[in-house]
């Protein structure tokens, strides 16, 4: 983005108007309707990434906080908790519902500045106040609490800027010990959004969640139990695995976590009870036809976005464009229903025979892969003969040994006359 840089005699046009702001911050604080306007357009035409961060600077802000901070003429040279107060007081045209919604989104739009760098203006004595608040309600369990979990907490916090340490998340470990709980109970919450964010069920990931973040629609109290488990294992990744095929399933993931932590109980259920063995058996055959597809899924993904493939001989085949686009063609008639087995066994064969075809127009190529065919049938034809001991054949030998021996005599025959007509 090109900046213009203020001359001494005169203001861009995009410096008038950060100068008029900086004027609102200061003059209107009783009633900061001039104020407000300002930033919105500020905010919705990106003022303050036009302007130059210092004197005889050509780049312009790296970061709104600091756009505001600045010292005067190219910043508002204001505090940003500051700033936070000024947002919080309406304007007086509010009245009017689209006014109103401009002035929403502009709030909206100036905290997600400042919550990229790091500040939302929340203090820690509110995050105090709003964790007793949950620990209060954490026995019954809800979405809002998963909600706060994932506005607070992060698996993995970093310390940020001294100054913006206050607003930064915390360990799951850290907030266990304000609420009076535990960490892994903390990070049952925190895994709950998570899942339910990965299923469609909430509208932000918590990695998009910050402290004092404004409140999203959340789900129907019943769905609740479908993402969050009490249970231990619930919070390990193989527990995640099982409650997502138990929802599948249609039941609650409570119930699947505890036959997986009883594996002795089920192999007694399966012993003892056809029924149970039967539905068993079909679970593994219903697991093998996932994995295959799965399989051929990925396999007709990779060709499709990389345009080669590697073939029987170990070599990878640059595909022509026009055999390229077939295979593009097979992962988009997929992409909709890639649940479907049958559908993506189809168009793995296709693409298959795609490969093949293009192998064959590949005369180096398709030779190596033949070599490559014989030498496979060959080492596994040798070592299965080697199984057969000489001296122990007689007392064991038939008419169909001999029948087989002399078939076998004959092809290996067959073949050393073959390559011997046409010499090394």
């Amino acid at each position: 983005m090109s900046v213009r840089i203020e001359s001494n005699s005169q203001l861009t046009p995009e410096q008038e108007r950060v100068y008029r702001l900086r004027n609102a911050a200061e003059r209107d604080g009783g009633t900061p309707g001039g104020f407000l306007e300002l930033m919105a357009a500020v905010v919705a035409d990106d003022t303050w990434r036009q302007i130059p961060s210092a004197v005889n600077a050509s780049e312009p802000f790296s970061s709104f906080a600091e756009f505001i901070e600045a010292k005067p003429p190219f910043g508002l040279g204001q505090r940003v908790e500051d700033v936070h107060t000024l947002l919080q007081m309406r304007h007086p045209h509010e009245a009017a519902a689209e006014f109103r919604a401009k002035m929403d989104a502009m709030r909206a739009d100036v905290r997600r500045l400042l919550a990229e760098d790091g500040i939302t203006g929340y203090s820690e004595q509110q995050r105090d106040r709003d964790i007793q608040a949950w620990a209060a309600l954490d026995k019954s369990g809800s979405w809002w609490l998963a909600f706060f979990v994932a506005c607070q907490v992060s698996p993995q916090p970093t310390a940020g800027d001294p100054r913006r340490k206050a607003t930064a998340k915390i360990s799951a470990s850290e907030f266990a010990r304000r609420a009076g709980t535990s960490a892994d109970r903390v990070l049952r919450y925190y895994k709950a959004w998570e899942a339910a964010y990965t299923a469609g069920a909430v509208p932000v990931g918590s990695d998009q969640l910050h402290p004092g973040h404004e409140p999203v629609a959340l789900p129907p109290s019943d769905d609740w139990t479908l993402y969050y488990s009490s249970r231990r294992s619930a919070s390990t990744d193989r527990g995640a695995l099982i409650s997502a095929a138990a929802e599948t399933e249609g039941i609650r993931p409570t119930k699947a976590l505890e036959v997986a932590e009883n594996p002795t109980a089920l192999r007694a259920a399966i012993l003892g009870d056809p029924k149970t063995a039967d539905a068993a058996r079909a679970a593994l055959k219903a697991l093998s036809v996932e994995e295959r597809r799965s399989e051929h899924l990925e396999y007709v993904r990779q060709v499709a976005e990389a345009g080669k493939a590697q073939v029987g001989s170990g070599q990878v085949l640059e595909l022509p464009e026009q055999i390229r686009a077939e295979v593009s063609e097979q992962l988009a008639a997929i992409a909709e229903q890639p649940s479907d087995a049958d559908a993506v066994t189809s168009a793995y064969e296709t693409v298959q025979e795609l490969v093949a075809k293009a192998v064959e127009a590949n005369p180096e190529l398709h030779a190596s892969e033949q070599r490559a065919r014989f030498q496979t049938a060959l080492k596994a034809t040798r070592r299965s003969i080697g199984i057969i001991d000489p001296e122990r054949l007689p007392s064991v030998i038939d008419d169909s040994l001999r029948e087989e021996i002399t078939a076998l005599q004959e092809i290996v025959n067959t073949l050393v006359a073959s390559i011997a007509s046409h010499g090394r």
